[in-house]
């Protein structure tokens, strides 16, 4: 399959929505304030929104306890068992009140996992490495013992929620290629590859200076804009704060559009990406540049059935993903259970690795796996015990991990997450 298959089947998938797709009876701010604000969804009744409207307090708190096992593990890494505590907390407080325009506030976000036994502790880093998968089996899964905060901003609403301005330590993927299906590890899907797009710059401005302006063009269509600098890792242990080795930047954009009476929405997001690297120890550091373009597509095609696609294509675009293409579904199964669901999706990407050897006047990549391509399917199913606890059982199989023709991977894991 190469890259015209890819981006075929990624075009044939985002034009499956409603042809006569009526618009929308929702009005200036509605937008932007489903993106910001904590809003109560399908498997998580306990977020605490009513309390924005005496206390301008808007929190949510996920607690999970997450069991994963790998099989076939590549490069001769043991098959691991693995206990985890996963810890996701999120917090919006106003601390200027205006009634007209929506008011000054402050973001906070914290995300954690600690190793529950001793091989957990010892081996956490294999729950990635091991498996040798590009897109990790679960990207909450971040070490032994690690804790940070991604994002730590402010947030300043104009023109009655129309437009927003955000700055500070900011989280590009709790405004970006938002699929409300696939963007959340604790109550859906947690393959990487099919919680983001790959191809879009996102997860490496986590805990990084950066600025988003946010505006509706219409109570139906709306933009987003963000600068951010890369590098910045919480889950490797580095000081957000610190400008050090976050060398490079970021610009992220994002058309959206609503249609089909509020059950469909399209995303189109373009990139610019700039950083520095050396290859070996002494060399002289090398700006590389990358280009891209992204899109998602999400529609409730009735009250049981969800589908969602995404596709991406990004040129020279080193050390990441080149192309991309993920489909899935949230189905529900029985009647009378409306909080529960199963989740199937699967995808393709092509590498542009590091790996392989290089120019030594230009620094072109000559081959090794830039031409390679992964796939990764999941299955999960959600089974809502209460409005604060649910557990879902995870199965992924992922074929050539890191590209490599050596070995397929399975995992199995199982999710409990409580909800405050």
């Amino acid at each position: 399959m190469n890259r015209n298959h890819i981006l075929a089947i990624a075009a044939a998938m985002l034009t499956l929505h409603p042809l006569a797709a009526d618009e929308t009876d929702a009005k200036w701010g509605d937008i932007l304030d489903g993106i910001l604000m904590f809003t109560p969804e399908e498997g998580d009744p306990a977020y605490k929104k009513a309390a924005n409207e005496k206390y301008g307090t808007q929190w949510g708190v996920d607690l999970g306890y997450a069991y994963w096992g790998t099989h076939r593990a590549q490069g001769g890494t043991p098959n691991r068992n693995h206990n985890y505590a996963l810890l996701h907390a999120q917090l919006n407080q106003r601390i200027i009140k205006d009634d007209t325009n929506g008011g000054t506030w402050i973001r906070a976000e914290l995300s954690g996992t600690w190793g529950l036994d001793n091989r957990s502790a010892s081996s956490a880093y294999d729950m990635v490495g091991g498996t040798g998968a590009t897109f990790e089996p679960h990207v909450d899964i971040f070490g032994p013992h690690v804790a940070g905060l991604p994002e730590l901003a402010v947030m300043q609403y104009l023109q009655g929620k129309r437009i927003c301005f955000i700055g500070g330590m900011v989280n590009l993927t709790n405004y970006f290629d938002g699929v409300s299906v696939a963007n959340d590890t604790f109550s859906s899907f947690t393959n990487s590859g099919l919680t983001n797009s790959k191809v879009l710059p996102l997860t490496s401005c986590n805990s990084a200076f950066g600025a988003i302006l946010m505006g509706e063009l219409s109570p139906n269509d709306y933009v987003i804009v963000a600068a951010a600098q890369t590098g910045g890792d919480f889950a490797q242990g580095t000081n957000p704060f610190r400008t050090a080795n976050k060398d490079g930047y970021a610009i992220v954009g994002e058309y959206g559009h609503i249609f089909a009476d509020g059950d469909a929405t399209l995303r189109i997001n373009p990139f610019y990406r700039r950083f520095d690297s050396k290859q070996f120890d002494g060399e002289d550091a090398r700006n590389h540049d990358s280009a891209g373009i992204a899109a998602s597509i999400e529609w409730n095609v009735s009250d049981r059935v969800t589908v969602f696609s995404r596709a991406g294509w990004a040129a020279k675009q080193q050390y990441s993903t080149a192309a991309e293409c993920t489909v899935g579904t949230h189905i529900k199964l029985f009647a009378g259970r409306e909080d529960d669901f199963l989740g199937l999706a699967a995808g393709v990407a092509k590498g542009q690795s590091p790996y392989g050897e290089y120019d030594e006047e230009t620094g072109e990549p000559l081959g090794g796996n830039n031409h390679r391509r992964e796939y990764m399917m999941e299955a999960t199913y959600n089974f809502q015990v209460n409005d604060y606890m649910r557990i879902m059982p995870h199965f992924q199989y992922i074929s050539r991990p890191s590209y490599s023709a050596l070995s397929d991977e399975t995992v199995f894991g199982v999710q409990t997450v409580f909800s405050f």
